[in-house]
């Protein structure tokens, strides 16, 4: 249940209420902005005035702020009349009837107080309430401290998907292997690969998208248009072997400033032997495009994989581990 209501002396409110977006905006956006500011990157540099920092982190929230509905849900901790904590619950999947946890912030000089907990049980008597079979989560995987509140409620982790960034070349002895472009009837292949790369816990939460391979017509012909407005160049690469689809290699190469992306998926009976090989062919084909930082996600169960990125120069920037909890009814 959501957290017992405390009456004060002077009749102020303390504990956890539904969030009010017309009454709790401006308090709950400086929230969400000293709480994930590392994530907005450049775009905090208004946090240091403290005007700029008021009006910026209004806009900023404005994209993610939670509008109470049947399938939006938000909750703040107040006390005082100021609001020292938020979480938002959203529904993430009506046929699987799975919701998801995000924007767990609570002000920093008010943590280790239990406000996170009472916070999460809101949402989750919310979501029980509901009739929810499972919740979802993403939590920075350095969080120990958050992380070990959340197996406390009940969450087990799923995996942990790690961004790496290569921001200039470095000597890497691995021999390139030799890659073929994928012709488009293949790339249902593609899809099935990767669909074959994941396990299964993690395809029933995030199951690739068939949209995402260009399968369709009109999918490649939106792709195509989409590189040709914004420079980018989208190529998928795969590794056969015995004319069996082994490993992909996707490029989105850009033209411009912004960075090359880089996504790499091997099946797991192959896991261990073509790693280094497919990382020296991407950094390859990637040195026909302008220099540029180069970024990649992988999931760290993949530890052959992550190895060879870190020999290659690639560095671990920013992670995030998906955790979930099953309900009993």
């Amino acid at each position: 249940m959501v957290a017992q209501i405390v009456r004060q002396a002077d009749e102020r409110f303390q504990g956890v209420r539904p969030l009010s977006p017309a009454r709790d905006l401006r308090q709950v956006a400086l929230l969400l902005e000293e709480a994930f500011r590392d994530d907005l990157g450049a775009l905090h540099a208004w946090a240091r005035v403290p005007l700029l920092r008021e009006f910026g982190a209004t806009l900023a929230a404005t994209a993610f702020m939670p509008v109470p509905t049947e399938s939006l849900r938000g909750f703040v901790y107040e006390e005082n009349g100021r609001i020292l904590g938020n979480v938002t619950l959203t529904l993430d999947d009506s046929r699987a009837a799975r919701w998801l946890i995000s924007n767990v912030a609570v002000a920093e000089k008010f943590r280790r107080r239990g406000i996170a907990r009472q916070l999460m049980q809101a949402a989750i008597d919310e979501a029980r309430a509901r009739n929810a079979r499972s919740l979802i989560l993403n939590v920075r995987p350095w969080n120990t401290g958050v992380q070990q509140l959340y197996e406390a409620l009940g969450f087990q982790v799923v995996d942990t998907e790690s961004q790496f960034v290569r921001t200039r070349a470095r000597a890497f002895s691995a021999a390139p292997l030799a890659l073929r472009r994928l012709r488009g009837s293949e790339y249902r292949a593609a899809y099935q690969l990767v669909w074959d790369s994941m396990g299964e816990l993690l395809r029933n939460f995030h199951p690739p998208l068939l949209s995402d391979f260009a399968v369709h017509l009109e999918d490649r012909l939106a792709e195509r248009l989409l590189d040709f407005f914004i420079l980018q160049s989208t190529e998928r690469w795969g590794y056969f072997q015995n004319d069996t689809l082994t490993a992909l290699v996707t490029l989105y190469a850009q033209r411009l400033g912004t960075p090359h992306r880089l996504d790499i998926r091997v099946l797991p009976s192959a896991r261990g032997e073509l790693e280094r090989g497919l990382v020296a062919a991407a950094l390859t084909h990637l040195a026909a495009f302008p220099a540029r930082e180069i970024q990649v996600r992988v999931l760290t169960s993949h530890t052959a994989l992550t190895n060879a990125l870190a020999d290659a120069g690639f560095v671990p920037t920013r992670g995030l581990t998906l955790m979930y909890k099953n309900f009993r009814y």
